[in-house]
């Protein structure tokens, strides 16, 4: 334990000064090596990070191509690796963002290169979209045809643009012509649709039509039923008849009869009965019985 009186150390008359001095020349040394320390850092990474990338080994370069931006967000050498990496791991959306920053510089190197990763990052994000919405794929390919042309206006001997914008147009006329083919289906398919809904409407009315019939025969069947049961029917009333007029006929030939049978009585009592009496004279008995009793 220090005593309370004691004090620290002295320093030569003049220390402090030399000292001071000698900081602020280190400072400014450090100040000058600074940016070149962390430019070779940068560089060191970037360059792993290629060798990487061409080993197809495409996470790992990503890692290092991240950590370099983060060091240097300014150089667009890093931005277009980075984004040509997520190019090459089909992460299209982050990949256009960082290619459109490094297009954006006019380095006569980096410019067309940007230019036509960009064209190749539209082209393939615009192909997926070819059977959820053709017309977004279409927009997206003329979006890359624009970036090869950019290309192509600073490098116009550029083979692998020219090919890749040839080869783009003849995608977008397949698109346009598949378009119409769907289009076509699809009104072919409401023609169809709306020919089976009047189908249907149709064979609906037809029923409706035949069941109205069906109930109008069935209640003039009722209808008639009913008078029948009300009233005798033609044929009904026709053999009535004739059995009324049978039935009179008898009674009147009955009542005839009876009428003949009592005016032939009549007749016979007033001319087959005898006027007067006969003398009797006796007859010789026959034994047979008697046949009929008149």
């Amino acid at each position: 334990m220090r005593r309370a009186n004691q004090c620290h150390c002295e320093r030569p008359k003049g220390a402090w000064q030399s000292f001071k001095k000698d900081c602020f020349v280190a400072l400014l040394l450090a100040m000058t090596l600074m940016p070149s320390l962390v430019y070779a850092s940068v560089a060191g990474e970037v360059n792993k990070a290629n060798d990487l990338y061409k080993q197809g080994k495409f996470d790992d370069s990503l890692d290092l191509y991240q950590e370099a931006l983060d060091q240097d967000d300014k150089t667009p050498v890093i931005k277009y690796d980075l984004g040509t990496d997520l190019y090459k791991k089909g992460d299209y959306s982050k990949a256009l963002g960082y290619l459109e920053q490094a297009a954006q510089d006019k380095n006569i190197k980096i410019k067309p290169m940007a230019e036509y990763n960009l064209g190749n990052v539209l082209y393939k994000s615009g192909i997926q979209k070819e059977n959820t919405n053709v017309d977004e794929a279409v927009k997206s390919l003329q979006e890359a045809l624009g970036h090869y042309g950019q290309t192509l206006a600073v490098d116009p001997k550029d083979q692998d643009a020219i090919f890749n914008q040839d080869f783009v147009k003849k995608e977008i006329e397949r698109l346009k012509q598949k378009k119409q083919q769907q289009q076509q289906n699809q009104q072919q398919q409401q023609n169809q649709q709306q020919n089976q809904k009047q189908e249907r409407q149709k064979q609906q009315n037809q029923k409706d039509q035949q069941d109205q019939k069906s109930q109008q025969n069935q209640q003039s069947q009722q209808d008639q039923q009913k008078q029948q049961e009300n009233q005798p029917s033609s044929s009904e009333s026709q053999a009535q008849k004739q059995k009324n007029a049978q039935g009179q006929a008898e009674q009147d030939q009955k009542e005839l009869d009876r009428k003949q049978a009592q005016d032939n009585l009549e007749d016979y009592q007033e001319n087959e009965e005898p006027k007067k009496l006969l003398n009797y004279m006796p007859k010789k008995i026959d034994d047979r019985p008697v046949l009929k009793d008149w």
